[in-house]
C-alpha cells in the first residue's frame, strides 16, 4: 500500500566562475510510496561495503527517473542502490547526515 510520500530530487553539476563544479537543484517531485525497513541480509551486505541501509522505499517504475536523493519526513537519503521487480523500483537509502546542504556543496 502506497500511503507515504517521498520527494525525489534531481540534481545537476554547474560550472562555478574560477574553475570547479556545484551541485544545483534540477528538479523535484513528490512521489507516492510504500516505506519499510531494510531486510537483515541488505543490512548486513551493505555494512560489510561500509554502508548504513536505514530505510527501503518502493515506488512505480514510471515515477522513477534515475534520481540518487529523496526527502522524506523532513529527512534527507541518498539512494545507494535501485533495483527494479514487476512494476515496481525499490530504493535502498542511507541517511545523509549534512541533509540536503550536504548535497548541495
Amino acid at each position: 500500500m502506497f500511503k507515504d510520500v517521498v520527494t525525489l530530487i534531481k540534481t545537476r553539476q554547474e560550472r562555478i566562475k574560477g574553475g570547479g563544479y556545484k551541485e544545483v537543484i534540477d528538479a523535484q517531485r513528490d512521489v507516492f510510496t510504500g516505506k519499510q525497513s531494510a531486510g537483515r541480509t541488505e543490512f548486513y551486505m551493505a555494512a560489510q561495503a561500509d554502508l548504513q541501509v536505514e530505510k527501503v522505499f518502493k515506488i512505480r517504475i514510471a515515477d522513477y527517473q534515475d534520481e540518487r536523493t529523496l526527502l522524506n519526513d523532513g529527512a534527507c537519503y541518498s539512494i545507494i542502490r535501485d533495483y527494479e521487480k514487476g512494476d515496481f523500483v525499490f530504493l535502498t537509502c542511507q541517511k545523509r547526515m549534512g541533509g540536503l546542504d550536504e548535497v548541495l556543496s
